[in-house]
């Protein structure tokens, strides 16, 4: 049974998501996970929107990555050929499937979860699939200028009217102890996540801490050289709330804990690199790390 003291909510995508939910499978804890389905670009033309009608890539793997092997889940990573549409994934489809009978992808991942077993639950950032768009913005005045240049960042806003939240998603926030940003891309997972309105006002004023677990590398392909620094300053541009960055003194994205905290982050760095990629967190370490700061239990082991 999990901890109803102990609630931890986790936002992102992508690896990065993945590493953290690895690390964090099996503690005692009520887990909410919390990813988006928007598609990049919101091309109408893609395959998969086509058919899924929203990127539930991230919904699946997610409910993947906390469930135990079984019939069923080896069933949903199977790849499967639809004419014209490619390639697809049993478990997307099955998504798809039941979010069109239930009218909701909340329920139809809650009630994939169930069939799967999860301890937990895996939530949409957005009710209805929404749309973004990134614009290049000065940010002079956040971002130091380098060598006599401007500094100019890339913005990300939601398109249109269907960015309200999942009521399950914000009660989670607010009712949490912990919320992670899970490592990954800030422009393809990070932000289409907790820069949601609803996430992004559900940060603000939840009683819980909001960890950053920092990337380790930069991303070539954000492709704008933010150091350390400047990807908590982008952040917290969104409106995104973070209380305690988890970073690697080793890592090639190097923080410095004075500065952390001259803008208000505390600083806490562990040992979290992967020892055969060095661009990847090593859920054994995340683990460690996890189970420090937030004072985790394994499943059984509370009040022994």
């Amino acid at each position: 049974m999990s901890d109803p003291n102990n609630s931890v909510v986790v936002l992102g995508g992508g690896r990065g998501l993945d590493s953290v939910l690895r690390a964090l499978r099996g503690a005692d804890i009520r887990l909410t996970v919390i990813v988006s389905i928007a598609h990049e670009g919101g091309q109408k033309g893609d395959p998969q929107q086509r058919l899924t009608g929203a990127d539930v890539e991230e919904l699946r793997r997610s409910l993947e990555a906390l469930s135990g092997e079984g019939p069923l889940l080896r069933a949903l990573r199977r790849p499967l050929t639809i004419e014209q549409l490619g390639r697809h994934r049993l478990g997307n489809l099955a998504l798809a499937s039941a979010a069109a009978a239930f009218g909701d992808y909340s329920r139809a991942s809650i009630w994939l979860g169930e069939q799967l077993g999860i301890d937990g639950a895996v939530l949409p950032a957005t009710i209805e699939p929404t749309r973004q768009q990134i614009e290049v913005v000065d940010q002079a005045a956040m971002l130091k200028r380098q060598r006599g240049r401007r500094r100019r960042v890339r913005k990300l806003r939601f398109v249109g009217d269907m960015t309200r939240s999942p009521d399950a998603a914000i009660t989670a926030i607010e009712e949490a102890d912990w919320v992670l940003l899970a490592p990954g891309a800030l422009y393809r997972s990070v932000l289409p996540t907790a820069a949601v309105p609803d996430v992004s006002a559900a940060l603000t004023r939840t009683g819980a801490r909001v960890v950053w677990i920092a990337n380790l590398e930069p991303d070539p392909l954000e492709g704008q050289n933010l150091n350390a620094i400047e990807h908590l300053l982008v952040l917290r541009m969104h409106g995104v709330r973070v209380d305690l960055v988890l970073h690697d003194e080793s890592a090639a994205l190097k923080f410095d804990s004075a500065e952390l905290t001259k803008h208000g982050a505390e600083s806490v760095s562990r040992a979290l690199r992967s020892r055969t990629d060095p661009a990847l967190h090593a859920p054994e370490r995340l683990r460690a790390a996890l189970s420090g700061l937030l004072s985790l239990h394994p499943v059984g082991s509370v009040g022994k």
